[in-house]
């Protein structure tokens, strides 16, 4: 009897043992696979680098100190580290770079993991107007120390008054005498107004464009008057005005057949080609050079003599061109004349 209540007692005890391997290996598994559904496979992209992990870690933040990965002020994780991990996860990391921006007469360093210009400057609270200019386009990738120029570009329109010169007339007068002269009007300054379109690059101008204009007074013009008559001095001190004066050769006649191959009595003895008697101060001219009937002054060339004031009345044969034939009152005054340079003035 003792036997079989000892056996009852060692079967009971395997019995127990048997169910107690079985809880903790029930327990075992159970816990393996709780275990085992917390390891998560994450991806890790740090720029450049990428970096497949296992982790029990919850949040992204736990995942990055488990990793020794550290990140400065100005970088940027994606999710944050306050989000939850899941498996099969991407946590991307951006790093900040620096970049110089000059705008507005400042220069200014950042850190930013901005990809693009126009997001660092979207990052940076800098606007752009339309016109402005940046060195690099706005979709350019940014690179390590770049360096981003902005021009602010203004324009805008300015009216400017400018003065208008006036001209200066000159007319000639042909009742004054030469080296006389006179103001008739005198001149003014005109003012007219002037639109321009000006640019600026930074508040400095670069360019100007003339876009309308219009006169506010008109200029008014000088007008002086100069004198045409020439005046000549005699050897006595008179003075006389001429037309113009002539470098001719001079010759003398008189009445005697010799010269006017005409005796007295003759038809027409004494009488001139334009009727006028001969006289001292008729003279006989080409009318070609000088008309008939002027006024004329002659002296000699040199000042050695003086015929004086005399009349275009006579033409002869002998008379062509640049000849003057004087008339003289005798034969011996003709002989000793001869052939002499003379200065002939054609009078007013």
């Amino acid at each position: 009897m003792q036997q079989i209540d000892k056996l009852k007692r060692i079967n009971l005890s395997a019995r127990g043992i048997a169910l107690f391997v079985v809880i903790f290996l029930s327990v075992a598994a159970s816990t393996f696979n709780l275990i085992i559904s917390n390891i998560k496979e994450i991806t890790i992209k740090d720029d450049h680098i990428v970096m497949n992990v296992k982790t029990f870690k919850s949040t992204v933040g736990e995942l990055l100190k488990e990793q020794n990965i550290n990140l400065s002020e100005d970088d940027e994780v994606q999710p944050g580290q306050s989000e939850k991990l899941t498996d099969s996860m991407e946590v991307v990391i951006r790093r900040a770079i620096p970049v110089t921006i000059l705008v507005d007469g400042n220069e200014v360093t950042v850190n930013t993991t901005g990809e693009t210009v126009r997001e660092v400057l979207e990052k940076a609270n800098i606007s752009l107007n339309e016109k402005d200019m940046v060195n690099y386009a706005l979709a350019d990738k940014i690179l390590d120390n770049m360096r981003i120029q902005i021009t602010r570009v203004t324009e805008d329109i300015i009216t400017l008054t400018d003065k208008i010169p006036y001209k200066t007339i000159k007319r000639p007068n042909y009742s004054m005498e030469k080296g006389q002269e006179r103001i008739v009007q005198e001149g003014a300054e005109g003012i007219s107004e002037k639109q321009y379109a000006v640019v600026f690059h930074d508040g400095k101008e670069v360019s100007r464009q003339l876009i309308g204009e219009k006169i506010l007074t008109e200029p008014k013009n000088r007008i002086y008057e100069y004198g045409t008559i020439a005046v000549a001095r005699t050897s006595r001190g008179e003075t006389f005005r001429y037309k113009r004066v002539l470098d001719m050769q001079a010759t003398a006649y008189d009445l005697s057949y010799e010269s006017c191959g005409k005796k007295p009595g003759d038809k027409y003895y004494g009488i001139s080609a334009t009727g006028m008697q001969v006289r001292r101060g008729i003279v006989a001219v080409d009318p070609r050079v000088i008309p008939l009937y002027s006024r004329l002054y002659i002296e000699a060339a040199d000042g050695s003599w003086v015929y004086g004031y005399a009349v275009a009345g006579d033409t002869g044969s002998a008379v062509k061109g640049n000849i003057i034939d004087l008339f003289m009152d005798s034969p011996t005054e003709v002989k000793n004349f001869g052939r002499r340079k003379a200065k002939v003035y054609i009078l007013e």
